[in-house]
């Protein structure tokens, strides 16, 4: 019985190490059309996507990251009219006092290859939107597309994944000592039985 505990435990620790793995690594990727960072125009698609190399090198983010500091922001766009049509970036905070300000501008230019980044310095404590400005035609009104920001502590995406693994490691812990305290009643009540019986 202690064997098959003790395999349950290392099966529940191995399980729980590689979920909250598998979480990080897909920090963000294309989640399909769900993914608030995806916007359909017309056949194409435009998806933003954030990076913190200085913070994790290999992690993407969309509408939340996990330090302020520099921020890379990235804009693809699928092959398509949206590779020759201009496009402006802008990120828009919004202060303590509540007004909004911009705190980067990049002009209209076309993006034939259809990949604009840029660099931005986020703060704790804001609120920021970044805002893709697509220019579709003299005749048609130019596209607003919003994507909200959010800067988090980098610890509280794994609040919740702790969370179960503390729960799962109280349940093995108690399921263990019940083992071990109805193990022992039993032991008393042979060597009871056998008392009684050589008495």
């Amino acid at each position: 019985m202690y064997i098959a505990s003790r395999r349950f435990f290392c099966i529940v620790i191995l399980a729980t190490a590689g979920w909250l793995m598998t979480a990080e690594a897909w920090a963000h990727r294309d989640r399909g059309p769900n993914d608030p960072c995806r916007r359909q125009l017309g056949a194409s698609l435009l998806h933003l996507t954030l990076y913190q190399p200085q913070f994790d090198p290999d992690a993407e983010y969309c509408d939340e990251v996990p330090r302020e500091g520099k921020t890379i922001l990235v804009v693809d766009v699928t092959a398509g009219e949206l590779r020759q049509i201009p496009m402006s970036l802008e990120v828009v905070a919004a202060g303590d006092s509540g007004q909004p300000r911009a705190i980067l501008s990049v002009p209209p230019k076309i993006y034939e290859r259809g990949i604009a980044d840029t660099e931005v310095t986020l703060n704790a404590g804001n609120d920021y939107v970044a805002q893709v400005v697509v220019a579709l035609g003299a005749d048609k009104e130019p596209q607003l597309l919003s994507f909200p920001i959010r800067v988090t502590a980098w610890y509280r995406a794994m609040i919740m994944p702790a969370l179960v693994v503390a729960a799962l490691l109280a349940l093995t812990a108690v399921s263990v000592i019940r083992y071990y305290v109805s193990s022992r009643q039993d032991e008393s009540l042979a060597v009871s039985r056998v008392r009684r019986i050589t008495d």
